[in-house]
Formats: C-alpha cells, sequence, structure tokens
C-alpha cells in the first residue's frame, strides 16, 4: 500500500547489538507497518470512536503491535467525497464513507439508502446482522474493487427539520414547499414523491440557506441535526422516519491483497469485531443526542411531532414512488431487495405496496 511506512528496527534486532535494555519500550514495539485513516466527522460522533478507539487498538492488538492507525478525524485528512478519491489513488489507506456519498462512486450499496427499506433501527441491525453486511461487503469487492471493513449505522434515521412554524402532519402539509436536498437523485426523488420543491444545496452552506429562508427545511439525522444547531433555525421536527444513513469503513482490495498475511488477518478481525458492535455503538451516541433534543423541547426552543400510524402509512406509501426512480436508475437489485423487506414482518404493506407500482 501507498501510504504504508516501515516501522523501526525490531526489539531482537536491537538485542543483537545489546542495546534493547537501554531503549524506551516504545522505541522496542515500533510497527513495521503504519496504516493512515480518516473521517470527515469530529469528535462527538461515533465514526471517530470506532475509528480511533475500536479500530485502532483492535489493530494493534491482533497484529501482535506489528500494525498501527495512524488515526485522523474531523475531515483533517479527507472529506466524504475525496476520502473515496484518495484511497483510490493510494494517498490514503483506510478512510469512511457514507453510502450516500459513496453513490458517485458505484451502486452496490445504493439499496441501504431506499426510503423505508428497514422499518426501524431493530430491523435494520436484524436484517444486517443475518445476512446483508456479509453479502454486500462480497458484492463491494467484487463489484467495486473495495474491501469494506463494516457498514455502520450513522445515528438512526432521518428526520424531517423545518421553520414553517406549524406542525408537517402528512405530504400534504409539504405540498411546493422548499426542502433542502443533497445532489443525490435518490434524495431529491424522495422529497419531491413528498410534494415538496427539492432543493440541492452543498453542506457546507446549509445552515445559511435554511436560515436565509432559501429553504424551508432539511431531512437529516437527528444526532446531526443537533451537533451541528439546526434547531436554530429549523426548531421544528417531524419524525417521518425513512431514510436510514449507514456508513462504510473501507479500503482498496488490490492495496489490502497486497499486505502481508498476518496484516490481512488483523484487519478482517478488527473490521468483523466493527461490524457487529456498530449498532451498540451507534445507540449509545444516538442517546446522547436524543437527550439534548429532550432538554431543547424543555425549554421550549424544539417541537417535535410523531405522526399517528394512519399518517405515518401516508409518508412511507407516498415515499415508494421514489423507488421507480430508483429502479429506473439501477440503483437496486430487485430479488436482494425484496428478501431485505421479507424477513421484516412490519413491512408486509410497504412490500405490497411497491410491487402494485412496478418498484418490485
Amino acid at each position: 500500500m501507498a501510504m504504508l511506512t516501515k516501522g523501526r528496527a525490531s526489539a531482537a534486532a536491537l538485542a543483537l547489538l545489546g542495546l534493547s535494555l537501554a531503549l524506551p519500550p516504545s522505541a522496542v514495539a515500533a510497527p513495521e507497518l503504519v496504516l493512515k485513516g480518516g473521517t470527515s466527522f469530529a469528535k462527538g460522533f461515533a465514526l471517530p470512536y470506532m475509528l480511533t478507539d475500536f479500530l485502532k487498538p483492535r489493530l494493534e492488538k491482533y497484529s501482535n503491535g506489528r500494525l498501527s492507525l495512524e488515526a485522523h478525524i474531523a475531515g483533517s485528512l479527507c472529506n466524504e467525497k475525496s476520502c473515496v478519491e484518495q484511497v483510490k489513488l493510494g494517498q490514503t489507506d483506510l478512510a469512511t464513507v457514507s453510502v450516500a456519498n459513496y453513490g458517485g462512486f458505484g451502486k452496490t450499496f445504493e439499496l441501504l439508502t431506499l426510503p423505508y427499506i428497514f422499518a426501524d433501527t431493530p430491523a435494520a441491525k436484524k436484517v444486517m446482522d443475518q445476512f446483508l453486511a456479509k453479502e454486500l461487503r462480497a458484492l463491494g469487492e467484487k463489484n467495486e474493487n473495495l474491501k469494506v471493513l463494516a457498514i455502520v449505522p450513522m445515528l438512526g434515521f432521518r428526520a424531517l427539520q423545518h421553520n414553517l412554524g406549524k406542525p408537517v402532519k402528512t405530504p400534504a402539509d409539504l405540498k411546493n414547499i422548499k426542502i433542502r436536498v443533497t445532489k443525490s437523485p435518490l434524495d431529491g426523488a424522495l422529497l419531491r414523491a413528498w410534494g415538496a420543491a427539492a432543493t440541492p444545496v452543498d453542506w457546507s452552506e446549509t445552515y445559511d440557506a435554511v436560515h436565509q429562508r432559501v429553504a424551508r427545511g432539511l431531512y437529516i439525522p437527528q444526532g446531526i441535526y443537533v451537533k451541528m444547531k439546526f434547531s436554530e433555525v429549523a426548531p421544528q421536527v417531524t419524525l417521518t422516519g425513512g431514510a436510514w444513513t449507514p456508513m462504510m469503513f473501507f479500503t482498496d482490495l488490490k492495496r489490502y491483497q497486497k499486505l502481508p498475511d498476518w496484516a490481512r488477518a488483523a484487519i478482517d478481525k478488527a473490521g468483523d469485531e466493527l461490524q457487529a458492535a456498530a449498532f451498540d455503538i451507534d445507540a449509545k451516541f444516538e442517546a446522547e443526542t436524543d437527550a439534548v433534543v429532550q432538554n431543547a423541547i424543555k425549554a421550549g426552543k424544539v417541537t417535535v411531532y410523531q405522526p399517528t400510524a394512519a399518517e405515518l402509512k401516508l409518508w412511507s406509501k407516498a415515499a415508494a414512488q421514489s423507488w421507480l426512480v430508483a429502479k429506473k436508475l439501477g440503483l437496486y437489485n430487485a430479488k436482494l431487495t425484496r428478501r431485505i423487506l421479507e424477513v421484516q414482518s412490519d413491512q408486509k404493506e410497504f412490500l405490497a405496496e411497491l410491487t402494485k407500482i412496478g418498484a418490485l
């Protein structure tokens, strides 16, 4: 791998020179390989924790100190798009990216962003643990030349945040309202299916756009909404659910294959453990942001509307139309997607709707 560096002389070689006892432990145990890894998220989010507090010590442990991770957070090494580019160019060894942002490079993982493909977080965990994570990671190698260490959740599902001054209970309340979306065609298709005027805005400009009412709202996970202080400009929330927010830890497959067997084994074991622990880790961070939202509600700074069961059906039924856009773009495998929905007992009605309109 292009960014790998060789460690200093091993403890055994130093011992032959009679110097090992005179050297500090850090010099004796210097790693043979150092991986450079980055995430665009800052401290306080789950991803930096997973990188620095979970992966890093496990890579060192399972390689017996021969492998180390030089972790960079808060975009100090790369942001979402450039992380992918740098890994593919060999400038970075390991990085994180949202599945939505990776969509510009390949389609294998796009089905995870389909609206209402999972009923809720427990359903997402069940399906990912049972078969989906393993199958998608294998498809990533086959289709994208991508070695995915883990596919992890990022603060649950998105919600609709706005500054309309009244509750948004059903999609009818969004008719012609400008809502900020990413440049993802599926993102825009979903908001248009809900009746909104989908308004693409770069992330760096989103706060100002909502503040100045160029867009009257946005659709992001509640944790990001809280941490990025969007409650100041969009104090009303509707818990529509819908879009899950998965992230990936990945490296380039060909560069991974060039590593020594012991290094690949350490990476595989650490990645598998992260995959298994990811939902529990994310739940702790999500609980923290939920507490902040509850405090804001008590202080009168934020109002949250929970749609009734009948209203939620209106949101999901309308969202089904966006699947037709995804189908036209070839963003999902119908057989695999049907299987995902069929193992969720709460998705029978939504599956029937998708089948009825020809999305499946």
